[in-house]
């Protein structure tokens, strides 16, 4: 995992995590993997691990059950997603739009470019399953 040094390492943790969440690879109700595991996997202290699945906890994603273990919660996928667009629409949406602005670049260019995107990410996708890799479907 490659940690950004100006954005919290908890933080960080948290994204990896939802991210996992976000792609299908854990699921509402999946047990995740201990504190020392994650600490390993994350190359990260285990206390910020634990930080970050406080701050899940927090945030309704992760339950935790007394010498067991974290859990994802019933509906976490949906709280994540929720979760994450609500963190991108107010920390990183100004800076994009701050950033159009200074460049020029409008909502036409950028529908384009993000079409474009959606293109190239689609065939990579279609590549990998060919390939042998695995896609996990929303339940």
């Amino acid at each position: 995992m490659n940690l950004k040094p100006t954005y919290p390492i908890y933080q960080q943790i948290a994204d990896f995590i939802c991210e996992k969440v976000l792609a299908g690879i854990w699921r509402d109700g999946d047990k995740l993997p201990a504190v020392k595991d994650l600490a390993v996997l994350t190359s990260v202290n285990p206390n910020t691990v634990i930080k970050s699945l406080t701050w899940l906890v927090d945030n309704d994603i992760l339950t935790t059950q007394r010498g067991v273990g974290y859990f994802l919660t019933e509906g976490a996928a949906s709280k994540t997603l929720a979760l994450k667009r609500r963190q991108f629409i107010e920390e990183d949406l100004p800076d994009v739009f701050a950033s159009m602005q200074l460049l020029g670049l409008d909502l036409d260019e950028l529908a384009a470019l993000h079409q474009n995107y959606r293109k190239q990410a689609a065939k990579g996708k279609s590549s990998a399953t060919a390939k042998g890799g695995v896609r996990h479907e929303k339940k």
